[in-house]
């Protein structure tokens, strides 16, 4: 029942909530289609979730515009390391759209999530296009981080995320966002809960998820 309401809920573009696991970040991810995405609806996740806002797709998406694992580009440099729930991160770069004036602000980062989104459709159907319109729309370094999906050799919010977009038939372009609530550490999942109830927000377990790759 909760899956059929976070995907009626994600297809409407309202949040969706995500809790990867116990064991793993022990953290909760706002989740919402990235075409969905505008100033207002910015602001809400900046003061519902406080973590870092991130665009995302899949691996073969990133490396269809260009893209590498900055862990890749790291480990060059002989900087790279595991974080201590012990996959790679997701990252595979950092950008603003042209038209964004600092990048940082609400409206800047909508622009750029739900262009992206765009570019994300064209490589659906055209990757070299959707390469061109991304070199040409966008630069970085910028305010928005762009993760790839690796569906089955990690199991992160980026990876649950694209699995409930493809449930609800929807292209892997979405947006999440971390909730740190009132604490300095990641909100507690009874919280979570207690959060998801009073703002009416579906919130699924990534084993629900995983069940679905």
């Amino acid at each position: 029942m909760t899956l059929e309401r976070a995907i009626e809920a994600l297809k409407a573009g309202r949040p969706v909530l995500i809790y990867d696991g116990d064991h793993r970040e022990a953290e909760a991810d706002f989740v919402v289609r990235a075409d969905a995405v505008g100033p207002g609806l910015v602001r809400w996740l900046r003061q519902n979730a406080g973590g870092l806002l991130c665009f995302v797709t899949t691996e073969e998406v990133g490396r269809a515009l260009g893209l590498e694992f900055l862990s890749e580009y790291y480990r060059r440099l002989g900087l790279a390391a595991l974080p201590r729930y012990g996959d790679e991160p997701a990252f595979m770069g950092y950008v603003n759209h042209k038209k964004t004036r600092t990048g940082v602000r609400d409206s800047d980062k909508a622009l750029t999530i739900r262009e992206l989104a765009r570019v994300v459709a064209i490589a659906l159907r055209d990757p070299d296009g959707a390469r061109k319109t991304f070199m040409d729309e966008f630069y970085g370094p910028g305010h928005v981080p762009i993760l790839g999906a690796r569906i089955g050799r990690r199991w992160g919010h980026t990876e649950l995320s694209t699995l409930l977009a493809k449930a609800a038939g929807l292209p892997p372009a979405l947006a999440i966002v971390e909730v740190l609530g009132p604490s300095v550490d990641a909100m507690p999942y009874g919280e979570v809960e207690e959060l998801a109830k009073s703002l009416g927000v579906p919130l699924l377990r990534g084993e629900e998820l995983k069940a679905l790759a």
